[in-house]
């Protein structure tokens, strides 16, 4: 397993879930330019291994950093001199390798060239003391490539492994010493407990910018503060009240133990004399704009001040850092948004980028990946068994790569971190389509990890560009309106009305958007175009709805002769009188406030429209499992709405459904009711896996 990380210069984020391995990709990049790091970090633990890997018994865990812009400045040449490559170029690899030491690569190159068995018997003996870790500068090769991976580390399955007296340096690179004297490293983790970490002697960020710093205090100040704590201490120590209490300690150690055994006791103030020692037991002190004068305790403080002046200090230390002669600063930031307003962490993310330094920070909050730059992006997404990387960005022209920063605000962002996007058109699919989802299948579009991202124009293209091979495998579908016309059209524009002129246009911007979207998504797997005949609300009840809409009359109208007007048109067997309808009460209402009107009236028994079932089905293909699926079904056999909807084969006996393993349970709800909500949703998305797999 392999990925790849891009980093621009200054200011860059990774994004992803929980898990992905954010925390893993620091502690990668940490092995490589942090000295803070305790020596035996390097050596790995056979967790580190990737899980998918099965038995990591002989395979190699390769770290390299690639860096650019070497110039002729003395750090960078130093730096050069280690990693650069040997050629006209000012670029440069480090790299750490965690493998089995030589003499082992040797053994089992032995081993695999007489009987292939007795190296893979070999290889399942090998445990973690068989393994070395070393650095090596000017690597070639691409350990993304898996043909290139076996040609160093072997072929683990076949039992085919190299000779390490043929390693070549030119692939692997040459020893050298850790680069860490060339480099400086702040790394800031997330902040779970900061006043413990302040609590914390090797850790306070505040005592690491003291140390040292008595060396800067005037010898005159120095010599008149410690002779002040020394003259304190005497005059503590010689109250008449602290010497009674020493007597009285002696006197009982005296009649417990006697002369023989009693130790000498004495009370006595131990303040401190040294300045070092003494600018450890410094605190800070915290005020409030609110209450002028007052200075309080940290603990008093609330968890996000407490975040704010943590970061600050650990900033400051950063600071000093770029204020040394290192050739390269690296500021490591761990979702820094804990406990921060919204405005904060805006405001934090943005000052960032106010030096040139490589500036790299994780993060779950929407905020902040609303003002990222798309090109600074790292996407860490779960797969199957491993976490792949994606570049947002990747190959995209910079007027592009704009666009989609233009769009993407606070809301719109939340689609980097969805296991599947759908993009809808306005307010009304925002409000309907997650609320459909919930009332009919009982978890909502965050329980399926789909992100419903509402484009309030028809530019899907803007968004959807970074859905492909080269950029976010995730499945977006993009729900959009035909715009067929209700009424029959005169053959004739010229005779239109104006109702038949306004149809006869929406239609043809219908069949240009459809056009353009074919266009668009023609070769991407990843990106689908689901299209409502009409519009969602004509679509909607033409599906079966008319009751949710004449539910909603009352909201609508005061008039009891209204509401059965209205009723009677939208229960209308005649499709065009019932879309015709409903199109009038969403204008009358506007679009957005019929769709809330609507969606309190959903239930168990809605029925979705068939091009959003798809477009559902198409976006979380790749993430909807059978305990899901199950759950859904159970959701819908308990309810009481779905009367006779269910067969009594499903319904007689739920407690024997809820003891069966999914993959049977979804299997009988299929077969047993075919023409439910949840059968068709199952079929759409076999299908939406068979295209994927080009079937």
């Amino acid at each position: 397993m392999n990925a790849r990380f891009n980093f621009e210069e200054g200011v860059n984020t990774l994004i992803g879930e929980n898990g992905v391995g954010k925390t893993n990709a620091f502690h990668a990049l940490r092995l490589l330019v942090d000295e803070s790091l305790p020596r035996n970090a390097t050596s790995l633990r056979e967790t580190d291994f990737c899980r998918s890997l099965g038995a990591w018994k002989g395979h190699w865990i390769i770290i390299s950093i690639n860096f650019e812009k070497l110039d002729p400045s003395e750090g960078c040449q130093l730096i050069k001199h280690h990693s650069g490559h040997m050629n006209a170029s000012q670029t440069g690899t480090h790299t750490f390798y965690f493998r089995p030491k030589f003499d082992v690569r040797k053994e089992l190159h032995t081993l695999s060239t007489t009987k292939r068995a007795d190296a893979l018997a070999r290889l399942k003996t090998l445990s973690l003391d068989d393994y070395e870790a070393v650095l090596t500068g000017r690597a070639t090769a691409d350990f993304n490539d898996d043909t290139a991976y076996k040609k160093i580390a072997g072929d683990l399955t076949r039992g085919v492994f190299p000779n390490p007296d043929d390693d070549d340096a030119n692939l692997l690179g040459v020893k050298v010493y850790p680069l860490h004297q060339e480099i400086a490293c702040t790394f800031i983790k997330a902040l779970r407990d900061v006043m413990a970490e302040l609590q914390n002697y090797r850790g306070n960020p505040l005592l690491n910018l003291l140390r040292g710093l008595e060396s800067s205090i005037k010898i005159a100040d120095a010599k008149k503060i410690t002779e002040a704590i020394g003259k304190l201490n005497e005059d503590i120590s010689s109250l008449d009240e602290i010497r009674g209490l020493a007597q009285g300690i002696q006197a009982a150690l005296l009649k417990a133990v006697g002369h023989t055994f009693s130790p000498e006791i004495s009370i006595e103030s131990t303040l401190p004399d040294s300045l070092e020692r003494l600018l450890q037991r410094l605190g800070i002190r915290v005020g409030d704009a609110s209450a002028p004068g007052h200075r309080g305790e940290m603990g008093e403080q609330s968890l996000g001040s407490a975040n704010l002046i943590y970061l600050a200090l650990k900033f400051l230390e950063y600071e000093l850092k770029l204020a040394s002669d290192r050739a390269a600063h690296f500021l490591l930031i761990e979702e820094p948004e804990a406990h921060l307003h919204a405005h904060v962490q805006k405001t934090l993310f943005t000052n960032l980028g106010t030096n040139s330094a490589q500036v790299i920070v994780s993060t779950h909050s929407t905020q902040i990946s609303s003002i990222s730059k798309i090109k600074s992006v790292n996407i860490l997404a779960r797969q199957a068994g491993y976490c792949a990387v994606y570049q947002p960005a990747n190959g995209l022209e910079s007027k592009t790569v704009g666009r989609v920063e233009r769009y993407i605000d606070a809301v719109r962002s939340t689609l980097l971190f969805a296991k599947g996007v759908m993009l809808v058109e306005g307010e009304a699919e925002l409000i309907m389509v997650p609320a459909m989802i919930r009332a009919v299948f009982g978890v909502g579009v965050d329980e399926l990890g789909v992100s419903v991202i509402a484009m309030d124009s028809a530019f899907f293209e803007h968004i959807a560009v970074i859905f492909s091979d080269d950029r976010i495998r995730r499945h977006c579908a993009i729900i959009s309106d035909l715009d067929q016309s209700l009424i029959t059209l005169p053959d004739d524009p010229e005779s239109d009305s104006k109702e038949e002129a306004h149809a006869r246009a929406s239609q043809a911007a219908g069949i240009n958007r459809r056009d353009s979207l074919r266009a668009f998504t023609s070769g991407n797997s990843w990106v689908a175009e689901f299209l409502a005949k009409h519009t969602l609300e004509v679509d909607f009840i033409h599906a079966g709805n008319a009751w949710e809409v004449q539910d909603a009359l009352t909201e609508i109208y005061g008039t009891q002769s209204n509401i059965d007007k209205s009723s009677a048109k939208l229960s209308s067997d005649d499709e065009v009188v019932a879309g015709r309808e409903v199109l009038r009460l969403a204008h009358k209402k506007g679009k957005g406030w019929f769709a809330l009107l609507l969606s309190e009236k959903l239930f168990e028994r809605t029925v979705i429209p068939e091009y959003i079932m798809r477009a559902l089905a198409y976006s979380c293909q790749d993430v909807i499992g059978g305990a899901v699926l199950k759950q859904i079904g159970l959701y819908r056999l308990k309810s009481t709405d779905m009367g006779n909807e269910l067969p009594e084969n499903l319904t007689s006996d739920i407690s024997r459904l809820e003891a069966m393993p999914p993959a049977e349970f979804i299997a009988l709800y299929r077969r047993e009711a075919p023409d439910d909500q949840l059968s068709k949703l199952c079929a759409y998305v076999d299908e939406a896996q068979i295209a994927q797999l080009g079937l």
